[in-house]
């Protein structure tokens, strides 16, 4: 089994190129003798959706937003909340092993398509974004960066991954600066508005801002944010989102034609993704973002020592979209920023608490922030990273004996030579 599991990153990238017996290609593992940029675009957009609902559910357990009551896998509530992680299985692989499923479709594209300089810029941009996804989970234990060769590769230290995504998304950026007006694919409806090489460059630098701010650079998550769709004065939700359908090789969750993973029937009997009980207790009187995001329940669910009544209402059904960046957040990013700066953010706090029917917040600064954050953003995978920056997992509640907070996700166990 350990052999398999060594051998099994290489095997994810040689999937690429298996597919010449079909009588059309796959998008989701396109050959080289018949992909084209857009079966190789297509595949990477369909990637990112890839065991996405599991990466929100762990780092949102991890970070005390929410609980994943699975009785079917004790796993969420015993290893995510207590440990030890378990570098050889699925909580700590499969999350790592779909980032670099895509991030070699990223590569192909690159090296195959490198005259197009659109199809280089959105490759180099949704390359950095899945490194950042990786970083998020490993964080001071690192990842690996290019030349990706499976266990010849070593892995790299957090500050040289954070140092790759930021120059892997301003090369991204100039590329997509000199990519003409159109690009030469199609992206899906979940790119709406940011379809074009100029309108996408809004979004790589979307993305550059929150690195930025994770690097502590502020500056330059200023000068990013001038630069990209942040618009105080449009709709909150206005940004980039995964979409889920039934169609012929989108992978959802599970790797199959799927949904979001992350909708249940809030009056279900029972429901597994519930929110931390924290969220409400914590919660400003009358504030809509509490209210429009999880629905106090007759019933609770209990499951493992854990009990909550918050069912998340953030999504309709199975196909809803999830957002990967929005307006709302590069708001904040950019209250946060100015805070780092020594500011005390309150104008673009106030900016969002208005657009919620809020009063003004009398003071700003990072409590303040982290709390707009933390209602804001609710479950969309910032919580523990937000905590985590600031030295503040220490604040994050613990509800039964022996639960810990942790720091760090290990490098899977397949990833390690001799592991």
């Amino acid at each position: 089994m350990k052999n398999i599991k060594n051998v099994l990153p290489l095997l994810l990238v040689t999937l690429w190129f298996g597919c010449d017996d079909l009588e059309f290609p796959d998008p989701n593992a396109p050959s080289t003798d018949v992909a084209t940029v857009q079966t190789l675009v297509t595949g990477a957009e369909s990637g990112l959706r890839l065991a996405f609902a599991l990466y929100l559910r762990e780092v949102s357990s991890v970070g005390r937003e929410a609980y994943y009551l699975e009785p079917a896998d004790p796993r969420y509530t015993g290893e995510l909340l207590r440990g030890p992680l378990d570098p050889g299985g699925f909580l700590v692989y499969s999350p790592w092993a779909a980032r670099y499923r895509v991030i070699a479709n990223c590569r192909i594209l690159q090296n195959t398509f490198a005259d197009d300089v659109g199809a280089v810029g959105f490759a180099k941009t949704v390359e950095a974004y899945q490194l950042l996804m990786v970083v998020n989970m490993q964080n001071d234990n690192g990842a690996k960066i290019a030349p990706y060769n499976g266990l010849e590769s070593d892995v790299s230290s957090k500050s040289a991954v954070f140092t790759e995504i930021a120059a892997l998304l301003d090369a991204g950026y100039s590329s997509l600066n000199s990519a003409g007006s159109s690009f030469s694919f199609a992206l899906s409806s979940g790119f709406n508005g940011f379809d074009t090489p100029a309108t996408f460059a809004q979004f790589n630098r979307a993305i550059r801002a929150r690195v930025a701010v994770y690097m502590d650079d502020w500056s330059t998550a200023l000068t990013a944010l001038d630069n990209s769709f942040m618009d105080p004065s449009a709709d909150m939700g206005l940004g980039v989102y995964h979409v889920y359908s039934t169609g012929q090789g989108d992978l959802g969750t599970g790797g199959v034609s799927s949904g979001n993973g992350m909708y249940a029937d809030p009056t279900a009997s029972f429901v597994k993704l519930m929110g931390h009980p924290t969220y409400e207790t914590d919660a400003e009187a009358g504030d809509p973002r509490f209210s429009s995001k999880v629905t106090e329940r007759s019933t609770e669910i209990t499951y493992d020592g854990l009990t909550s009544d918050l069912a998340p209402t953030m999504w309709t059904g199975d196909y809803d979209p999830v957002p990967v960046i929005r307006n709302e957040e590069l708001v904040l990013l950019k209250a946060e920023a100015n805070i780092g700066n020594g500011g005390d953010g309150l104008t673009e706090i106030n900016v969002v608490r208005a657009v919620h029917g809020l009063a003004d917040a009398t003071s700003g600064g990072l409590t303040q922030l982290l709390h707009e954050k933390r209602y804001s953003l609710f479950l969309e995978g910032h919580r523990w990273i937000d905590m985590r920056h600031y030295g503040k997992l220490g604040d994050l509640p613990l509800d039964r004996d022996l639960d810990t907070v942790f720091e760090n996700y290990p490098i899977p166990e397949s990833e390690v030579v001799g592991g």
